[in-house]
């Protein structure tokens, strides 16, 4: 199964969010509900435990695309 992204173009420039394997439909469901003013923001967790928030104001003022993640070639 490919690993997908949600990449965000906005005008501060582009932002990846890693999508973990299974969760495509809820994190679909969460851009859905930013767009829709349901939810505030997306918050990812990161690797570190660092916390990323996206808020809806930037979702909702970017170009959105969920692609398949681009593999590092060796």
């Amino acid at each position: 199964m490919e690993k997908k992204v949600i990449k965000i173009k906005h005008i501060t420039g582009t932002y990846t969010i890693d999508i973990p394997e299974g969760r495509l439909n809820e994190m679909q469901s969460q851009l859905d509900k930013c767009l829709n003013d349901e939810q505030a923001a997306i918050v990812v967790k990161g690797e570190n435990g660092d916390q990323f928030v996206y808020p809806s104001d930037l979702i909702k003022n970017s170009f959105i695309a969920i692609v398949n993640r681009e593999e590092a070639k060796v």
